[in-house]
């Protein structure tokens, strides 16, 4: 079975008003049914418009349209999903990606919400993507990934179960740190992270999570007794609590670790003031049976979070931490024999090309693969480097010599933008199997999604779907096409498998 087949299926929802062909989810559609019209998802310039003119610049890169959603989704039933009052689950009528809706009214607040979301475009494999904007004359629509394991705190209902062991812990750990060591970088913070921010792709041993809790990141809401939890001491004190910075960040972090292990916060109470109490005294207990079964070297971590401000340890240094050692590590050789495979230089506009497609069809390995991408990268920087794969591989090759010459042909090829070093986005292309990515099903699906009205490629409609200023989509089609003016679908398809 290839990367972009699956076996899973969903039905819609009966009561639609609309109903429409639900496709099998990560499956490519075939063109068999001679009766099915399939329609064109590109932008309508004279609906695709923002709601008001002051967040017109900050909206520029979101695919905004002003129409509702279920132009292009259909609503279906949510199964054992426990998902918000604002969130439904839709499925993409023509790709059949299955994705969370989330409702907000239009008010100034959401306003200012949809435009903070635009100034800092989340891109990262360890927070869930928002595709689309729809709107309408009463709410904003946002779609974003869908995350069928639900939120971490749904396994903790039962406070005297532990669902997950101490490894397990670790990896879900990580990658809550992961995202933050990201935020950090875009300089943006929550506060209150705590399970409910932190969702499982799926249900999978894999343990793979997103944070989910995007409008946590913009709006902060008031305390409550729900919140509080996360609260770190130094934010106690009224004129501090709206105080938000990067260590409260790795605070959380802490409460979350403790938490997955005993069941409950390390500091517990009535009220929030007497939470805040025990806050402030540093009263989190580390001599309880619980404890007893992890490792001392969990302790330590936990104990190095929840510690005054001075004394906290850094992102950096938390993911950098012993402890961390006893996740699962992949298997080096599955990569090493996918970059070994990867013979044909890619374009950048091919690598466009083959991003939007992993993402819109094919996008269930992509938690997997970036664990493997991180695994690689040492100092945790987001790019790879030519000192990074040869201390992994070196070993594998017979001499040095052998391994260098490896890795420069692994840069040749995987180094589209030749800036000395490969970013996750390069990484993925390299590795994708291209043969089971590329079929005539899957290139035709993708040109229905991106082609214009008329059955051509345009750079205008373009720019949309690949957040790319329309002056370089230009010089990228004027550098792969003959007649830049006049790209169909053979255009498109030749241009794709020439990477076969």
């Amino acid at each position: 079975m290839g990367p972009c087949q699956s076996q899973s299926k969903l039905k819609s929802s009966k009561n639609l008003q609309q109903p429409t062909l639900i496709r099998k989810t990560d499956q490519v559609l075939t063109n068999n049914n001679p009766s099915l019209i399939l329609p064109s998802f590109s932008p309508n310039p004279e609906v695709i418009s923002e709601p008001y003119d002051d967040t017109k610049k900050s909206l520029s890169q979101l695919k905004v349209y002003k129409f509702s959603y279920q132009r292009f989704y259909s609503e279906i039933t949510q199964g054992n999903m426990k998902l918000s009052s604002n969130q439904k689950l839709v499925q993409h009528n023509l790709t059949g990606k299955i994705r969370v809706v989330e409702q907000y009214e239009r008010n100034q607040q959401n306003e200012e919400f949809i435009t903070q979301l635009k100034c800092y475009p989340l891109d990262n494999p360890r927070i869930v993507n928002v595709h689309e904007l729809y709107i309408d004359e009463e709410s904003f629509y946002l779609i974003m990934d869908y995350c069928s394991g639900g939120q971490l705190s749904n396994y903790y209902v039962d406070k005297s179960i532990i669902p997950f062991n101490e490894v397990e812990i670790a990896s879900i750990i990580y990658q809550a740190a992961e995202s933050l060591r990201y935020l950090e970088k875009m300089g943006l913070t929550h506060g209150f992270l705590n399970l409910n921010s932190f969702s499982r792709v799926d249900t999978s041993n894999n343990f793979q999570i997103k944070l989910s809790d995007i409008r946590g990141l913009f709006v902060k809401p008031e305390l409550n007794e729900q919140n509080v939890f996360s609260l770190p001491p130094e934010a106690c004190n009224t004129k501090d609590q709206n105080v938000f910075n990067h260590s409260r960040d790795v605070w959380c972090l802490g409460v979350m670790a403790y938490q997955m292990i005993c069941g409950y916060p390390p500091f517990e109470g009535n009220t929030i003031e007497s939470v805040k109490s025990q806050i402030k005294k540093m009263a989190a207990q580390y001599n309880n049976f619980q404890f007893d079964r992890v490792s001392k070297l969990c302790r330590q971590l936990i104990q190095r979070i929840l510690a005054p401000i001075k004394q906290r340890i850094s992102i950096v240094a938390l993911m950098n931490d012993q402890w961390f050692k006893i996740r699962i590590k992949q298997n080096d050789q599955s990569i090493l024999n996918k970059l070994q495979q990867n013979k044909v230089k890619i374009s950048e506009l091919q690598q466009l090309f083959l991003i939007f497609m992993i993402k819109n069809i094919c996008s269930a390995d992509q938690q997997q693969l970036y664990t493997e991408f991180v695994n690689l990268d040492e100092n945790q920087d987001g790019q790879l480097t030519k000192e990074e794969i040869f201390k992994v591989y070196s070993n594998r090759f017979a001499s040095k010599a052998d391994a260098k010459a490896f890795i420069e042909n692994i840069f040749k090829i995987a180094d589209v933008d030749k800036s000395g070093t490969i970013d996750f986005g390069e990484f993925l292309v390299a590795i994708t199997d291209k043969p089971g990515l590329l079929t005539e099903e899957n290139l035709k699906t993708t040109f229905k999604m991106v082609a214009s009205s008329n059955g051509k490629l345009t750079t205008q409609k373009l720019r949309f779907h690949f957040s790319t200023c329309l002056s370089k989509l230009d010089k990228l089609f004027s550098e792969n096409f003959a007649n830049p003016q006049n790209v169909g679908y053979s255009e498109f398809e030749l241009l794709m498998k020439q990477l076969l």
